[in-house]
């Protein structure tokens, strides 16, 4: 039994492709969840729990950030590979932190074929390493560029790894594409997210932060113009208020 429903917010029905029976046509699937190296809110290491809330989440294709040990956790358990096998779906790992026992870091989770899979180093200065997921998706005969990040705690910091990532977008120009992750951007009105905007005008940003009394939205998924946000909705259930201090947030995406 659920314990709670999905929260649905912000659908736009001018924005759904529809068949000539009236389903939605072309749509899929996709989240990002943040799932804190597998450790909740109850300081419980459980990857069987987070296994759990991504197979509720039945989505086509996760981004994931904190993956791994980092200072919680448990060495030595693989849990990009354990979630993969818990889940049905294909794991591609984009480790920023290496240990000789464990790594850390992002990954995309996704039952669809996937063409190309690169890593950014998005990495500032001598700050916390980060980085994100580059992979090109075959999603209804289309090749989706999906880029997966988990971005730094400093404005500044966050600007150089936005206007890094928007670079690389700019560069292919015209590709479907679609953004995600935990974005650390507290400010609702922030620079950092104009920017963001004027590349990506569909956005799913769900309040999902902190797990208990969500408030702010750092789980985001942008999307580029030819791609339509039919449905974005954030997973509040007794489950999700336990595994991570993140929510996870679930969109459904259109092709037009």
């Amino acid at each position: 039994m659920v314990a709670d429903a999905f929260t649905v917010m912000d659908v736009d029905q001018s924005l759904v492709p529809r068949s000539i029976t009236g389903i939605p046509a072309a749509c899929v699937r996709i989240g990002t969840y943040n799932i804190h190296s597998c450790v909740g809110s109850d300081a419980r290491f459980s990857p069987q729990r987070t296994a759990r809330v991504i197979n509720e989440l039945d989505v086509d294709l996760i981004g994931l950030q904190e993956v791994g040990w980092h200072h919680r956790g448990e060495v030595g358990v693989d849990q990009f590979n354990f979630l993969a096998d818990a889940t049905g779906l294909t794991a591609y790992a984009g480790p920023t932190k290496h240990n000789d026992q464990a790594h850390y870091g992002n990954a995309i989770l996704t039952r669809l074929p996937v063409r190309a899979m690169r890593s950014i180093d998005l990495t500032v200065g001598f700050r916390e390493p980060r980085g994100a997921l580059d992979g090109d998706v075959l999603i209804n005969g289309r090749v989706v560029r999906v880029i997966v990040a988990h971005l730094g705690l400093d404005p500044w910091e966050r600007k150089r790894q936005i206007q890094q990532i928007l670079a690389l977008v700019e560069a292919e120009p015209g590709r479907s594409t679609l953004f995600m992750g935990d974005l650390n951007e507290w400010t609702p009105n922030s620079s950092r997210l104009r920017l963001l905007e004027d590349q990506f005008p569909g956005c799913a940003a769900p309040r999902s932060f902190p797990n208990r009394m969500p408030t702010f939205r750092l789980d985001r998924i942008f999307l580029s113009p030819d791609l339509a946000l039919v449905e974005q909705e954030v997973m509040r259930t007794a489950l999700t208020r336990r595994a991570s201090d993140h929510l996870p947030v679930r969109a459904t995406i259109g092709l037009v």
